[in-house]
């Protein structure tokens, strides 16, 4: 069986890019976990509708906290339904996780591959940690093609769940390759950033093919679909 499973980053984006991503998933009745760095309203309206998880950041600068412990009392006390979280740039250790478990979390999604399909499995502190098939991100990092091509749509279409993994902000400025957003985002403050607004969007939106464009190709030739949650079965 081949079924992908949708989820999101919000990474601090601005309301606007939310709003327009979780609405395309809606409209395409794509099931959704969303990670969350901060409060969003367009998130917290669709509580009933989304899986919300956490993105805690544990690296030096991170607006969470200076500590584990702060991180984890800071993302905890953000609105979520689902006990899952995924790491801000995937940065994660031994003290974290162990801290992430004592905190309610069931699931992990922080083992980012390059299209490989490597089925969930349980760590140490007995996390289920779900691998990251295709990152939005990662895949333009590659620098790989923006067409569907036989690397992407093999594995795509192969056995096994996979777990695709979109920005908001790679996905609403239709990032063309990653020193294209690198050098956008060095060029706004943290909150100018997050409240970026659609007109401010359509003006820096990459007008010909990019990421957005791939990402509703692998979503239209996608066979099945299947939650986060679902693959934890009867324990929440």
């Amino acid at each position: 069986m081949s079924r992908l499973i949708v989820t999101v980053d919000l990474d601090w984006a601005s309301e606007a890019a939310i709003e327009e991503t979780l609405a395309f998933l809606k409209a395409k009745k794509v099931d959704t976990t969303v990670f969350i760095t901060h409060r969003s309203p367009a998130v917290e309206a669709c509580m009933n509708e989304l899986d919300v998880a956490l993105h805690p950041f544990f690296g030096p600068d991170s607006s969470h906290g200076n500590s584990i412990s702060e991180v984890v009392h800071y993302v905890m006390n953000l609105p979520h339904n689902f006990p899952a979280f995924r790491c801000h740039r995937f940065g994660v250790c031994n003290a974290s996780r162990q801290a992430m478990v004592e905190a309610g979390m069931l699931l992990s999604s922080n083992v980012c591959t390059d299209l490989e399909i490597v089925p969930p499995f349980r760590d140490r502190f007995g996390l289920l940690e779900v691998p990251i098939f295709l990152e939005d991100g990662g895949y333009l990092w590659r620098k790989r093609p923006l067409e569907m091509n036989p690397d992407l749509l093999t594995p795509l279409l192969g056995k096994g769940d996979k777990v695709l993994l979109i920005h908001p902000m790679h996905f609403s400025l239709n990032t063309p390759h990653f020193e294209y957003m690198s050098q956008l985002k060095k060029s706004f403050s943290r909150k100018e950033w997050n409240q970026m607004t659609d007109a401010t969007l359509n003006r820096f939106r990459w007008k010909k093919r990019g990421i957005r464009d791939l990402l509703e190709e692998v979503l239209q030739v996608t066979p099945q679909f299947c939650s986060l949650k679902s693959l934890l079965g009867g324990v929440i």
